[in-house]
């Protein structure tokens, strides 16, 4: 059996380059790291297909992570897991959201490159608001880390510790 743990953020926030340094620096040796992008095409994802993207692609995760525990890092909302058919094999999840200051997300999303098309004011209030809703749901998180004045080694610290020693998993 497995456990299953979704580190959420919106863009721009760090998800992806704290699982990418978790996975570098073998900081959780008995899990597999996945982004969200590694494992199911976002071009197939619409808000009618949203449980079937979540579904194939943790399906996706339990068989790529052969006897190994899994994190996927996405921007999955908390209200929405219970709406997805587990496998089997997942015996049990947590949720971990990572979050920054309005300002801070601004800044990132406004520094990355154009080519990732989510620079427009437009696209930024979309995940400030999405940010807020998240915030607004803190209860659904196991853990909560923002990290706008941390470092990605500080963050990683606190989410892999969270992760081996402080568990309150979801049954």
């Amino acid at each position: 059996m497995k456990k299953l743990v979704f580190i959420s953020a919106v863009s721009g926030v760090g998800k992806s380059t704290a699982c990418e340094y978790i996975k570098k620096n073998n900081l959780l040796d008995d899990y597999v790291i996945f982004d969200i992008d590694d494992l199911e095409n976002i071009n197939d994802y619409n808000e009618n297909t949203y449980n079937c993207f979540y579904e194939n692609a943790i399906k996706k995760a339990v068989t790529l992570s052969k006897d190994k525990n899994i994190v996927i890092g996405s921007c999955i909302n908390p209200n929405d897991i219970e709406k997805i058919n587990m496998p089997n094999e997942i015996e049990s999840y947590i949720n971990i959201l990572i979050t920054c200051s309005n300002e801070e997300l601004r800044n990132r999303l406004k520094a990355r490159d154009e080519s990732r098309q989510c620079s427009s004011d437009e696209y930024i209030k979309g995940q400030i608001d999405y940010q807020q809703y998240l915030l607004r749901n803190i209860e659904l998180y196991q853990m909560h880390v923002d990290n706008t004045e941390d470092v990605v080694e500080n963050v990683t610290r606190k989410i892999t510790n969270f992760i081996k020693y402080g568990e309150k998993m979801i049954i």
